[in-house]
């Protein structure tokens, strides 16, 4: 398996997981979107809360450059940590959630 087809591997794997966390309230669904054609990788919720419409973005995750860029993460999960598990070196993850800035100082790749 080639590099790239293991970063997608290893995103997917890691989004399915979390994907089984089913929420409190049976109205709302997560929701993949793999896109390994642009390499665009996300876990949505999507439903309704009472009269309250939920929709975010849970994980998100792109390839750029032959590295994954962690885009959006609202869990307490150390996602960077599970990826360098799986085989991924610590500088092929960029925190793109942080301003490049602070990127050098996360112990994660930089752009």
């Amino acid at each position: 398996m080639d590099k790239l087809e293991h970063y997608r591997s290893c995103i997917q794997t890691l989004l399915e997981k979390y994907s089984e966390f089913q929420h409190r309230n049976e109205d709302v669904e997560n929701q993949l979107f793999l896109d390994s054609i642009r390499d665009h990788y996300q876990l949505m919720r999507v439903g309704w809360k009472g009269l309250q419409r939920v929709y975010y973005t849970v994980l998100h995750f792109d390839i750029k450059d032959e590295k994954i860029w962690l885009q959006h993460n609202t869990t307490d999960i150390d996602v960077g940590q599970e990826l360098i598990e799986m085989g991924i070196p610590q500088e092929d993850i960029v925190l793109g959630l942080h301003p490049p800035y602070k990127r050098p100082y996360t112990g994660y790749g930089v752009a």
